[in-house]
Order: C-alpha cells, then sequence, then structure tokens
C-alpha cells in the first residue's frame, strides 16, 4: 500500500473527540502494515493530543480550523512535502469531520492526493472523494451526491474498532443475574452535564452493591463536579480520566450507560448490554439503528428524560438478566471486528490500474511465469521455453475467449498479471503477482478487482480457480477474495482445490 497517511480530523468541547479516536483505529492498521500516519488537528485537548503522539504517530497543529482559509493553504502546503510532486496520488488523505465542505475535499482531489471521507450525516450537497465511508447502521438509507469514481463503505462492516477491542474478537461474555458493574460513558465533552444526572438516578436506587465507573472524556469540563459526587454515593463510585483501556472498562462492566455516538459500536462488539442516551443530532440515527436490530434500549433525548425516569428503567433493566443476554447477543452479530481491514483493501484497490494485455507485454509475462515460486505452484512446473511463449501469448492475445490484464500500482510499479479462459458463463482463472508483492494483500485485492471488472464486461456467471493442494498461500488468497471452497479435484495427475466465485450482485 502507499506508505503515507494523512489525516485530518478535530477534536475539542464544541465537537467531540470520536471523529480522532476513530480514525486512530484506521492509523493504527496502516502502521502496522509498515506505513507513516501524520495527523493534522485542530485539538484543544491536551491529553488526546499526548495520545495521538503516545501511539508513534506525527502531529501537525492547525492553528486556525475550517472555514478559516488558511486551513486548506496549511494543508495543501504540508501535502506537498510529504508527496512527490510527480506523484501526488502516492499519498492518502483522510478527512473526518462535519465543518469541511465540498470546495475543500475538490481542492484535495484537484491536486492529485487520493482522499477517504468518512461521514455520518450526508448533509453535505455533494462529496468529492476516492472513498466515501459511513461506518453506521443506518447509511445505506442515506442519498449520497458523489463523484463518479466514488467508491462508497456504507454499514456497520466497516466499524472503525481500535486494537484495544480486536483482542476480544470471539470473546464471549457473562451474563450476571443483577448487573452490578455499571459503565457510564457520555462521549469526549458531555457539556451538558448528562453524566451527572445519570450519576444521581444510580444514587436514589441506594444499592450498596452498584460498582460504577464513569468515564469522563478528554475534554469534559465538569470533571471535579463527577468527582465530588462519587464521593457522596452510597456504592462504590469512579470517575476515570481520560481512559485509555475502554475495552477493558467494557469487558468488566455488566451494564453501560452511554450517548449515543461512536463508542456504542464498540460497546456493540463487546457484547455489553447497553442503555442509549441521545445527546447530539448525528446520535438519532446510532440510538434508532441499534434499537431497530435489538442491539440496544434507545432512552431517547437526554432532556425528555428526568433523573426519575432514568431510576425506574435502571432498576428495571439491571435485574433482566434474560434480556440482557438477549441485548448482548444481538450486538456481538452486527460488528465483525474486519472493518478497518476492509477499508484498507478497498483503499489498495483504488491504487490499483488494470489495462488489457498488450504485444510488448509479451516478454514481461515470460519471466513472471517463469518464476521460480511460480513454476512450483503450477500444474506443470517446467520451464517455458521462449518460443513456446510467444507461441501461446499471440494465440491469447487475439482470442475473444480470453481476457488478460496487467495491474500496476498508482505510480506505475508493474503488480503482476491475471488471466480468463471464457466459455460460456464460465471462466477459469490464472494469476501471478510480482516477487515483491507476495504477501501484502495486493493478491486479494487484485483477484476481487480484476473479477468485478470481468463480470461487469461479460455474461460471466462464475469464476473457476485451481489450487495444488499443498498451496497453502495460494488458497488463502482465493478465500480471501470471496471465492468458496469446493471439493477436491485432479489437475494433471495432481490433486487440487476447486474454488468458485459467483457474479456479485451488489
Amino acid at each position: 500500500m502507499n506508505k503515507k497517511l494523512i489525516i485530518r480530523a478535530d477534536a475539542g468541547k464544541c465537537m467531540g473527540t470520536g471523529h480522532i479516536m476513530r480514525c486512530i483505529a484506521l492509523a493504527q492498521v496502516w502502521q502496522d502494515q509498515g506505513g507513516d500516519v501524520t495527523f493534522l488537528s485542530y485539538c484543544d485537548c491536551k491529553a488526546l493530543h499526548q495520545r495521538i503522539i503516545n501511539e508513534g504517530f506525527d502531529f501537525i497543529a492547525i492553528e486556525k480550523p475550517h472555514p478559516d482559509p488558511s486551513d486548506l493553504t496549511q494543508t495543501l502546503n504540508i501535502l506537498k512535502r510529504h508527496a512527490p510532486c510527480s506523484m501526488p496520488h502516492a499519498l492518502w488523505f483522510v478527512m473526518d469531520g462535519y465543518h469541511f465542505t465540498p470546495d475543500y475535499h475538490k481542492a484535495i482531489r484537484k491536486n492529485g492526493y487520493r482522499l477517504l471521507v468518512i461521514d455520518d450525516t450526508a448533509h453535505l450537497d455533494h462529496y468529492h472523494a476516492d472513498i466515501l465511508l459511513n461506518q453506521n447502521i443506518y447509511a445505506s438509507s442515506l442519498r449520497y451526491s458523489c463523484d463518479r469514481d466514488t467508491v462508497k463503505l456504507l454499514g456497520c462492516e466497516y466499524i472503525l474498532l481500535r486494537r484495544e477491542f480486536l483482542k476480544y474478537k470471539d470473546w464471549k461474555r457473562d451474563i450476571s443475574d443483577k448487573a452490578k458493574k455499571i459503565l457510564v460513558t457520555m462521549g469526549g465533552a458531555d457539556l451538558g452535564n448528562e453524566t451527572l444526572k445519570v450519576m444521581r438516578a444510580l444514587s436514589s436506587l441506594n444499592d450498596p452493591d452498584f460498582e460504577v465507573k464513569i468515564v469522563a472524556g478528554p475534554s469534559n469540563p465538569n470533571k471535579e463536579i463527577l468527582i465530588n459526587a462519587t464521593r457522596h454515593a452510597p456504592c462504590s463510585m469512579l470517575c476515570v480520566e481520560n481512559a485509555s483501556n475502554m475495552a477493558e472498562l467494557m469487558a468488566w462492566a455488566d451494564m453501560a450507560i452511554s450517548a449515543g455516538g461512536s463508542t456504542c459500536w464498540e460497546i456493540a462488539f463487546m457484547g455489553l448490554p447497553s442503555l442509549i442516551i441521545t445527546a447530539a443530532d448525528n446520535q438519532v440515527g446510532i440510538a434508532k439503528g441499534l434499537e431497530n436490530a435489538s442491539a440496544a434500549i434507545n432512552l431517547g433525548w437526554h432532556n425528555n428524560i428526568s433523573t426519575e425516569q432514568y431510576s425506574r428503567v435502571f432498576e428495571e433493566v439491571f435485574q433482566g438478566s434474560d434480556k440482557r443476554s438477549y441485548l448482548s447477543k444481538k450486538g456481538q452479530k452486527l460488528i465483525n471486528g474486519k472493518g478497518v481491514v476492509e477499508i484498507i483493501k478497498a483503499m489498495i484497490e483504488k491504487q490499483i490500474n488494470l489495462r488489457r494485455a498488450q504485444e510488448n507485454d509479451c516478454e514481461l509475462l515470460w519471466k513472471w511465469a517463469n518464476d521460480a515460486e511460480t513454476r512450483e505452484a503450477s500444474f506443470s512446473s517446467a520451464l517455458i521455453p521462449w518460443e513456446d511463449h510467444i507461441h501461446w501469448f499471440d494465440t491469447k492475445l487475439n482470442s475473444v475467449n480470453c481476457m488478460m490484464f496487467v495491474a500496476t500500482i498508482d505510480d506505475g510499479t508493474l503488480l503482476g498479471q491475471i488471466r480468463y479462459e471464457i466459455k460460456q458463463e464460465n471462466v477459469v482463472i490464472s494469476i501471478s503477482i510480482d516477487r515483491k508483492f507476495r504477501g501484502t494483500g495486493y493478491g486479494t485485492v487484485l483477484l476481487r478487482k480484476a473479477s468485478k471488472r470481468l463480470f461487469n464486461e461479460s455474461n460471466v456467471r462464475r469464476v473457476h480457480a485451481y489450487v495444488k493442494q499443498d498451496n497453502r498461500a495460494s488458497a488463502r488468497v482465493f478465500s480471501k477474495a470471496g471465492f468458496k471452497k469446493l471439493e477436491l479435484t485432479t489437475i494433471h495427475a495432481q490433486r487440487a482445490i476447486h474454488f468458485v466465485l459467483e457474479r456479485f450482485t451488489s
């Protein structure tokens, strides 16, 4: 993948911390795969600024955020310093924030940079982006106006989860008869101090068995008030400031009381039964979506809920283990934990360019075909003589029943070749990847992209692939690309795994 990732997201008392926190999830995986990450941010929260630094990312401060014109000027100057002038597309730029406009998007793309826009609301007239991401459950119901080549990633399969949560994949939660361990998290700022109202409602139940942990976000201005309130509670209450272990806190808890922001997706992934409170317009869809999926209890707008109403709901839900167990299972079914991986696959796919094989590709394909690892993986391992290859290549190039593609990366680097032998509605595929890209994930993405093009340009219904039984690496590539593993068969007197890919329905 391209090595440079630059993220433009802001955080503070007026906009919360969710935009940066979910971008950290993308940045972590990018960094794990050998890439460099820089955050450009107007961030008036020292704790969040330090968190970005502690993750090993570079941080460049934006002094005056958009719509101040200095923002875009400063951003474009930084992008120019990070990307070669001849290859601006060798850099990915991520934007996450409601205050960025179509003109801002357009300026980034006009200068040749790859652009991923993260959105929740479809509030803009138009989105200029290579990829538009909306991770929310309601995303597919929104109407987006985008550039013709924009790839839209919509829905919970693209949830951005930080690595602290991913280690809990397939973790099984025990549901207690009574919810005693309560986690309260009202977002990064909670300017209206809804947390205090929830604390008072919990205290009014006068249950000494409760253990309550209150997460005070990094931009919360009411921390001293909350800490003071814990001292007078009839049960154990602890205020956790600038929590860096949210996954552990969610694993500890029996029940969560949460604002309806991005934290809800983390709670659902952890199988933590939750009560959701709507504290901002952009939380309405999340709360309703989780309610409709039976994955959480939606309490509605915070200003419509009294302390007494909170108390009644808490008392009822905390006692019902069956209800909480149901919420837990439904939440976990929504989030598979593969969101960031799927997003990066889409980013890689955008970097791959496919062109039909040409006469001057003859020698290139011959060298790829005679690569030692390629020959070992083939059903016929003997080296291919040049004269035989010339005749074969000329035949395939001029056959209406053969589609051959050469794949390159954005900067022109050769990636590999892929060939389809067509017979009516079925084809057999052959693929080889340049040795320096093996094991990088490009092969999987190339298979997916080329097969989409095949289906779009032909009446082919399914693609067949045959892999030597002991070739585990190739088998994994086809499986990850969506091919279904069928029965073992025999090819040239050798046992082979039969894979098939059906025409995409979306």
